[in-house]
């Protein structure tokens, strides 16, 4: 997965050169599946802060709250073969403490990535955001079975469905807040990108309360997708910080 970055990072403009040169040399099955992505990215293999984990022993804590100053943005979603991507326009932030993100673009998972104890997931919506200096956050947002979500009956109906097509709705306004829950009490850690190359330094932020799908509609989204969840790496020791509510 690359995240589209405008704001002339270095840092951020080499690790997204690099994820795209990698985009089509790994997959989530076969001979350049998830063991094997050590050969295009060593970090894969032998990085020390890999993503996703299970969320467990966690450090109860006060945490800074987070805040999204979300805009709506046109509806332009790709199908990458990898997961299906909503490019979102400039101007969307994402506020924790001082520190200021711009969201770049939100996408999907199926199953989850991460574990919350015993407890696993059908999908999981990852929100990528970048800060000015190069500073990477992801928010991660749970989904369980249950009732249609409304906001992804706006946006089912679009999907490119066919590999490497892109969706362009413009009368189709968005907002990533609608597909997040009201409760943004988190869990925190420091990871890394979940695609090759695996870029370490990532800020995760795993919202503790789940949203609701229908089972329609997961399938619909793993139908286009297939099976495109890492598996769970090891936690090798980091803190996982259990946010209180302020």
């Amino acid at each position: 997965m690359y995240w589209k970055q405008s704001l002339g990072s270095f840092v951020v403009t080499v690790a997204l050169a690099t994820a795209t040169s990698a985009q089509d040399n790994w997959s989530y099955s076969g001979s350049n599946g998830p063991d094997n992505w050590g050969a295009g990215s060593s970090v894969c293999a032998n990085g020390s802060m890999q993503s996703p984990i299970v969320i467990e022993g966690t450090e109860p804590v006060y945490l800074n709250r987070l805040e999204t100053h979300y805009m709506v943005s046109p509806l332009v979603m790709h199908n990458d073969r990898h997961t299906v991507r909503f490019n979102y326009a400039p101007g969307s932030k994402m506020k924790i403490g001082a520190k200021e993100y711009e969201l770049k673009n939100f996408h999907f998972h199926t199953p989850a990535e991460h574990r919350v104890l015993t407890s696993s997931y059908p999908m999981e919506i990852h929100f990528d955001h970048a800060a000015a200096d190069g500073t990477l956050a992801r928010i991660a947002v749970l989904v369980k079975e249950g009732k249609s979500n409304m906001a992804a009956e706006e946006i089912w109906p679009h999907l490119p469905i066919e590999p490497d097509q892109t969706s362009r709705r413009e009368e189709v306004k968005v907002n990533a807040r609608d597909l997040m829950p009201n409760n943004r009490i988190f869990y925190r850690y420091m990871g890394s990108q979940t695609t090759p190359p695996c870029s370490e330094g990532v800020n995760w932020y795993i919202f503790k309360e789940p949203v609701e799908f229908s089972s329609q509609q997961i399938a619909a989204l793993r139908g286009i997708m297939g099976e495109n969840a890492r598996p769970l790496q090891p936690r090798n020791n980091r803190m996982i910080l259990d946010g209180l509510p302020n």
